[in-house]
């Protein structure tokens, strides 16, 4: 009865390592998702909005993460502040300014750094004037396609880790097992 017991403590600790190993591989490679914006994507305005707002569903680092408005023949039109908003206190939504826009498109590039090192971007646009003129440039929404790129050296530390915990807790599992079959043939 209690070699049964010992070997379903050992079957326990050597799932808890693979389940582990499994857990933070995947927990450990993500792209951010852009919530919502404003203006959303694909919007025409009637007027230029004074500042583009983007929300996110994690908290992103504050020195890298940008966000940037572009002209269609792709000139910089933005005051040059875009990025996270420190009045927000989870930091996962960034702003940035603008002048008074012609009519026109406008493409919102995104990049955004987490805590973890892990980067995505992509962009949304609108269009500032009337319905009729947005459909005579053949105005479209952006694709919402987003290029996620993995931290290197996140990755092999997080690899590492894993690596150490899940043979450390098989290790003590595999000593277990060694053990009771020692102690089963005495």
């Amino acid at each position: 009865m209690k070699v049964m017991k010992l070997s379903q403590s050992i079957k326990a600790i050597l799932l808890a390592g693979l389940l582990l190993v499994t857990a933070v591989s995947l927990v450990s490679a993500h792209a951010v998702e852009l919530l919502r914006s404003d203006p959303a994507n694909g919007s025409i305005l009637a007027q230029s909005p004074a500042e583009i707002h983007a929300w996110f569903g994690e908290e992103m680092q504050t020195g890298v993460s940008t966000l940037q408005v572009f002209s269609a023949s792709g000139q910089r039109v933005d005051n040059g502040d875009g990025g996270v908003d420190l009045n927000d206190p989870d930091h996962a939504s960034m702003f940035v300014t603008l002048p008074p826009l012609p009519d026109g498109e406008y493409l919102v590039r995104w990049y955004v750094v987490l805590l973890d090192g892990d980067a995505s971007e992509s962009s949304f646009n609108f269009f500032v004037g009337d319905e009729a003129t947005a459909a005579a440039a053949n105005f479209t929404p952006a694709s919402a396609e987003v290029f996620y790129y993995q931290a290197e050296d996140d990755t092999a530390q997080n690899n590492l880790i894993v690596w150490l915990v899940g043979g450390g807790l098989m290790g003590v599992g595999l000593l277990a097992a060694a053990a009771l079959r020692m102690r089963s043939r005495s």
